[in-house]
């Protein structure tokens, strides 16, 4: 298991699918969408078409949307620790 540490809190992926999904979105966010004003109609299409597409698993979907939101929302890059060199527990 590998942590992707994000402004707060740590999200626990299992996989590198999800990590994928949100640095791609973060970045997509950071590239290309922030020089345009970002519409509610803007938010709804990203997060259906997003989650309906077939291009990726839905994990890398998740993932994506939640690094375009954190983007929008101004939180810093993300970092993928890996399992093997630093590893908490998740608590609910």
């Amino acid at each position: 298991m590998s942590e992707l540490k994000t402004a707060t809190p740590t999200i626990a992926v299992t996989d590198e699918e999800f990590a994928n999904g949100y640095q791609t979105g973060y970045l997509q966010y950071k590239t290309d969408d922030h020089t345009k004003p970002v519409t509610e109609m803007d938010v709804y299409a990203l997060y259906v078409g997003t989650m309906t597409s077939v291009r990726h698993s839905g994990r890398y979907h998740a993932g994506y949307i939640m690094g375009w939101t954190a983007a929008l929302l101004g939180a810093t890059p993300p970092a993928l620790i890996a399992a093997s060199t630093h590893r908490e527990e998740v608590k609910a």
